[in-house]
């Protein structure tokens, strides 16, 4: 009797045994699938955030699920793209730096370098952190040159948008001139990737060249983006609007800029990139000339001439440059 007691205890203790192991897989079961939905949340947050450009409050809400401990693959490639995007978009604050920002983007993207699985991937993160050391130059931090992680990056992905593009900024930032760049830009865009950011970086770099050797390149970049029908970005624009006032007003000689590309394409690409924009009724003034100024230079000098008699009625005798200008082309015009 007491043997049976005894096998009867061991029976229910097993039992009792099971039930707890299968409790316990149980927690553990529900314990995953929490965090696995507590991520996915996270990373759903994120991407909200990523689109409304809010870098700062993402990066935060990516620390909170890389401490799940679930989705680490997700979560990891979540920092870099974002890191990537944070660092090409970058603003600071009056009070801020941009080494406040990039020393805790750079570790993520050195980290992804080392473990990037494709050559392309592994090209995009070091062209990112090169252009991480690039901003820490702006802060006075010397020592570390760019140029180096592009070409490593380069290396790797030979005509990688990111480092093609970011080396040709860098020249351009050191030399003002566009000679020695345009050749990464145009390695750049025959990847076919990223062609918008590629253009957005190659107008910003020539335009904080040298205007009077960077003014024709200008022209000739922008002509390529209306025929790619791609776009140009508000400040951008604004920029370029104080450029042609600079080369087709107050520039004693217009033609290198104007030749940039064949008049009468440069005049449809002046269209294009102006014709939207809201001015004051000085600014459309001196549009109305640079319009008359393509138009002479394109062959089309009835139209021309019109333009610069309407323009000299506005200004209505009032003394000045645009006055001169306008009167010196109406004669110009005039006499055949």
């Amino acid at each position: 009797m007491g043997a049976k007691v005894l096998k009867w205890i061991g029976y229910a203790t097993a039992v009792l045994s099971l039930i707890a192991g299968i409790r316990g897989l149980q927690i553990l079961i529900s314990g995953k699938v929490e965090s696995h939905r507590k991520t996915e949340s996270l990373l759903a947050s994120e991407q909200l955030q990523l689109r409304a450009h809010d870098y700062e409050t993402a990066w935060q809400t990516l620390e909170q699920a890389a401490q799940t401990g679930s989705e680490a693959d997700k979560v990891r490639d979540a920092r870099e793209a974002l890191a990537m995007e944070w660092l090409e978009n970058i603003h600071v604050q009056d009070t801020q730096k941009f080494s406040d920002i990039v020393k805790k983007l750079d570790p993520v993207l050195t980290s992804g370098a080392a473990a990037a699985k494709t050559p392309q991937h592994k090209a995009d993160l070091l062209a990112h952190l090169g252009w991480s050391y690039f901003l820490r130059g702006r802060d006075g931090m010397t020592g570390i040159d760019p140029a180096k992680t592009y070409a490593d990056a380069v290396h790797e992905d030979p005509e990688n948008p990111y480092a093609q593009a970011m080396w040709g900024h860098w020249i351009l930032w050191n030399t003002g001139e566009p000679a020695g760049a345009t050749p990464h830009f145009e390695a750049a865009l025959r990847s076919g990737r990223q062609p918008e950011f590629v253009r957005r970086l190659q107008l910003i770099s020539l335009l904080n060249g040298q205007s009077q050797v960077c003014g024709p390149e200008i022209a000739r970049v922008l002509n390529a983006i209306r025929k790619e029908n791609g776009s140009v970005d508000d400040d951008t624009r604004r920029r370029l609007s104080t450029l042609y006032q600079e080369e087709l007003i107050y520039s004693d000689n217009s033609a290198a800029f104007i030749n940039g590309v064949r008049p009468a394409e440069h005049l449809l690409t002046f269209h294009w990139l102006f014709d939207r924009m809201d001015l004051s009724d000085s600014a459309a003034l001196s549009r109305s000339f640079e319009i008359a100024l393509l138009q002479e230079a394109a062959g089309q000098r009835s139209e021309a001439l019109a333009s610069f008699q309407a323009v000299n009625a506005q200004l209505g005798g009032h003394p000045g440059s645009l006055l001169n200008k306008t009167q010196a082309a109406i004669r110009r015009l005039s006499r055949s």
